[in-house]
């Protein structure tokens, strides 16, 4: 029986002192779902929303020329423990799509933590405003994206079509979603002429 209590003793106690050392606590976490990048004033803003239980969004903007810089401000200055694996959807205001979306996508494609089924979609100045007073926007884009995917397998839904489409010499032009401010979704021809692709 003392036998027994030792074994027992020597399972349990390790454990108990040990815990799981070096773990990131998910409660210390700050998980991105949703990104927005828009434009006030004339300089480009990028919103990383994060998961969290309260019923109104939670986000942090900041301002940078690229998602890449907008990743490496929030690491060092603004989001402490960021973790952007399970990032779902990425907004771009359609204004500035020729200063972002291309360089955007090919930060998103070289970084092995974002899912190359990301969800990514232009849209007009209200949706950014939206997104950060309805915490059920995010959810909505998502069903709208798959709804109108299923309707035409043409178009450009998620960050690996997008970014090989960037760099398909076939192309001259490809279709990607539109969300204008009434939350209904078009598809958008976004023209990439042989002379911006040379420039990749």
């Amino acid at each position: 029986m003392i036998k027994r209590i030792l074994l027992f003793l020597l399972c349990v106690l390790p454990l108990t002192f040990c815990g799981c050392a070096g773990a990131n606590e998910i409660d210390k976490s700050s998980i991105i779902e949703t990104v927005t990048a828009g434009e006030s004033e004339g300089k480009i803003y990028y919103s990383f929303y994060l998961l969290t239980g309260e019923d109104k969004p939670k986000s942090v903007s900041i301002q940078a020329t690229s998602f890449e810089e907008a990743c490496f401000l929030a690491e060092q200055k603004y989001i402490p423990n960021l973790t952007l694996s399970k990032l779902e959807l990425f907004l771009t205001d359609k204004t500035i799509i020729d200063e972002t979306l291309e360089k955007d996508i090919d930060f998103i494609s070289e970084q092995p933590y974002f899912s190359p089924l990301m969800y990514v979609t232009l849209c007009d100045e209200q949706v950014i405003k939206d997104m950060a007073e309805s915490k059920e926007l995010p959810k909505q884009t998502e069903e709208h994206i798959i709804l109108q995917k299923n309707k035409n397998i043409e178009l450009s839904v998620n960050a690996l079509s997008i970014f090989n489409n960037f760099h398909n010499s076939a192309l001259e032009e490809f279709s990607v979603l539109y969300i204008n401010s009434d939350k209904e979704i078009k598809a958008l021809p976004l023209k990439i002429s042989c002379e911006q692709r040379n420039k990749i």
